[in-house]
């Protein structure tokens, strides 16, 4: 049946193409506003003023007892200078690590300074140094 025929039909002839197949009348809004019913702007004064509203209320109501934090430790910090042997160790510790079972990420972590091919810093910076001397571009 070709579209000509079925608006042919009896019953399309009868049918009124003006009303929606729900029922509902189409210029009827949703629950939403604004276009797509995201809402509009003169609606988001009302909604932050709403909201400030409410924290202020829990605010007010809150029993203004904190939950108390547990200590954290004290984080030493390392200079950075392992002793040959702990470099060794690392080493062997790295090279190995991959034939266990469990893989413990935060072992490899503690061990790549000490395997880092950084060069040392023996050298320290000097502030005052002398600086007339240098030939200027």
């Amino acid at each position: 049946m070709t579209r000509t025929e079925r608006a042919a039909n009896p019953r399309a002839l009868v049918r009124d193409r003006s009303e929606s197949k729900s029922g509902l009348d189409k210029s009827m809004r949703k629950n939403g506003s604004g276009q797509h019913n995201w809402g509009s702007l003169a609606d988001e004064q009302y909604l932050e003023t709403a909201g400030y509203e409410d924290e202020q209320r829990d605010f007010e109501n809150a029993t203004g007892v904190k939950p108390e934090a547990p200590e954290k430790p004290d984080l030493q910090r390392k200079d950075g200078s392992f002793t040959e042997e702990e470099r060794e160790t690392a080493r062997k510790f790295r090279k190995n690590i991959l034939k266990g079972q469990d893989v413990d990420l935060s072992a490899i972590a503690r061990t790549s300074p000490a395997v880092s091919t950084s060069p040392p810093t023996t050298s320290p910076i000097v502030r005052d140094a002398d600086t007339k001397t240098m030939k200027e571009a």
